[in-house]
């Protein structure tokens, strides 16, 4: 299921210039925007994918799970 709605929710990958872009889309890094040593765009928590947002903390979450499983015996 998640791997699903990453692949529908990021369409093409070749739309994004970088993986930086990438990452902002999904909401994985901060929105961080300086303009003449003066902070822009703060509080501008809506930009991005939610969807996007959602499934890579839900698939690091398993992941953290399966690990710890993994290690615990």
């Amino acid at each position: 299921m998640l791997a699903a709605t990453i692949m529908l929710e990021t369409g093409t990958i070749t739309r994004f210039a970088d993986v930086g872009h990438f990452s902002s889309y999904c909401r994985c890094v901060d929105n961080k925007r300086i303009s003449n040593g003066k902070k822009k765009g703060e509080g501008n928590v809506k930009n991005g994918n939610k969807y996007l947002a959602w499934a890579f903390i839900e698939a690091a979450a398993v992941g953290v799970t399966l690990i710890s499983l993994q290690f615990s015996g």
